[in-house]
This record gives C-alpha cells, structure tokens and sequence, in this order.
C-alpha cells in the first residue's frame, strides 16, 4: 500500500472534506484521533464519506505504521493529522514546533506529503530547506505562479495576486476604509482567530481588539464564499463578527483551485 499523508491546521477542513469527497482512488482515510479531529471527522459522518480513527502515541507506532501497511499489497490510503490553531504572533514557536514534529512523525511512514499552511507571517519562511534531506515529497501550497501562499485567506482566494486584486475591488473609491475578509472555517473560529492574528491578547481580552481593527480602518467584512457547504454556521458567525466589531457585510466568491493542483501535485509524485 502507498501511504500519503497531508498535516493541516484546522482552518482548512472543508477544503479537505472536499477533497477527499470527490476522490475515488483513495482506499482509506485515516484520521489521527487529537483534540482538532472532532468537527472533520463530524463532516466526513455528515457527508457520508468513509474514514477510520486512529491513535499513533509514539516515534514507535509511527514506524511500525508503515511496516503494517507496506504488507497490504496495492492500494492508496491518505491520513489526515489536523492540528490546533496557534497564534502567529507570541506563539509562533510552538505554531512552528507543533508543524515540524507532525511533518517528522507523519514522515516516518508517508510516501509523499501535503502541508495546508501558509508562510503565517513567515514562520516557515524556511520550511523547504528545513525539510529537503527528506527522501520523499513534501508539498507545499503554492499559488498558479509557484510562490508559498501568505496565509489561510491568500490561499483560499487563489494566491497572493488574487489578494491583492480582492482588496483593490473591496475598496473602491474609498482607499482610506478597508474590508475584512473571513472564510466558513475563519468565521467558525472567530474569537481564537482574532487572538492568533494578534488583534488581542487572549479571548478574554477580545474588547481590545475593537481598537486594533479601528486604528487599521477596517469597516466591514467580505465573508469569502467558497462554494462548500460544510461549515453549517457561516452565515450566523459572520454576523456575529460584524455585530461586534459594528461593520458592514459584504461578499466575494472564490474557488478550489489552489488546494486541487497541490493535492493532484501530492499524488503524481508518488
């Protein structure tokens, strides 16, 4: 059996249930039980797409992982290792930390692997030549012209371009107001995301945060429409943010692109 491996933070779920929903050559789906797998492995249920759970507790299980699997003949099987969100800003040594023992661990028994993160403020500005003694693939999510996407937004609009053409046309004729953009997954997890982007100190310091997105002249939210549908509170959430921070509401559509090219990319190169 080929094993393929793909280490994710947790913003990227329904980009991932997409995935895999669509993709009949896969065997198996193996989710690694943590205390992040809860709401996947809830959408993989809803969804009726078929997974098992498992627990890899040491260096040790890791490595017998792979020998078990290599005995099984032909085939494919994915795991999917989701992890915590951390903040990028105090926390960016465990947010690196945590990134690094699961591409370790997850390396151990992996045919090729896929990590669904950004640069997140450059934290793994230097994750290819950290990694390229690894003697099988690790790819990375980039945009169509090769460069590391930014960060969870940048990736789901397409890249850093697409971005930048996002906020232009969100702006409009007012360049001193900017808009917010917020995914199913991001507005899921407001409160935490605010605090891991450095707009507060702690979720129970969220007021603070109010003065930050004021200071950067943030008057409304683009609530990014991804077309997945497996994040049920979107549009309540959304609302929540807004009525917090008292912005307005508006809409921008974008696509699977990015996370379809890197996935095909991870499974040609086995």
């Amino acid at each position: 059996m080929k094993v393929i491996s793909i280490v994710s933070c947790k913003i990227f779920e329904d980009e991932i249930v997409h995935l895999l929903k669509h993709d009949k050559k896969v065997d198996e789906i193996l989710i690694l039980k943590n205390e992040s797998s809860e709401d996947i492995v809830r959408k993989f249920e809803k969804t009726g797409v078929p997974y098992q759970e498992i627990v890899l507790k040491d260096i040790e299980t890791h490595r017998n992982f792979r020998n078990f699997q290599q005995n099984r003949g032909a085939g494919l099987i994915l795991v999917l290792n989701i992890l915590e969100i951390v903040g990028k800003e105090k926390n960016s040594t465990r947010l690196k930390m945590n990134v690094y023992d699961a591409i370790l661990r997850m390396a151990l028994f992996s045919d090729g692997l896929l990590l669904l993160y950004g640069l997140c403020g450059n934290v793994f500005k230097d994750i290819e030549k950290d990694f390229n003694y690894l003697d099988r693939p690790l790819v990375l999510l980039r945009d169509a012209e090769g460069n590391i996407v930014d960060n969870c937004i940048c990736a789901t609009l397409g890249g850093k371009k697409a971005f930048m053409e996002a906020r232009k046309d969100l702006s409009g004729e007012n360049k001193e107001e900017k808009t917010f953009m917020i995914t199913p997954m991001w507005a899921a997890n407001w409160e935490k995301m605010v605090v891991a982007n450095g707009f507060a100190q702690s979720l129970e310091a969220l007021e603070e945060s109010k003065r930050v997105f004021k200071a950067a002249r943030y008057t409304q939210v683009a609530k990014i429409n991804t077309g997945l549908k497996y994040q049920h509170n979107f549009e309540p959430r959304v609302r929540e943010f807004a009525a917090f921070y008292e912005f307005g509401i508006t809409e921008i559509k974008a696509e699977q692109a990015i996370f379809e090219r890197c996935y095909s990319e991870l499974k040609h190169s086995l």
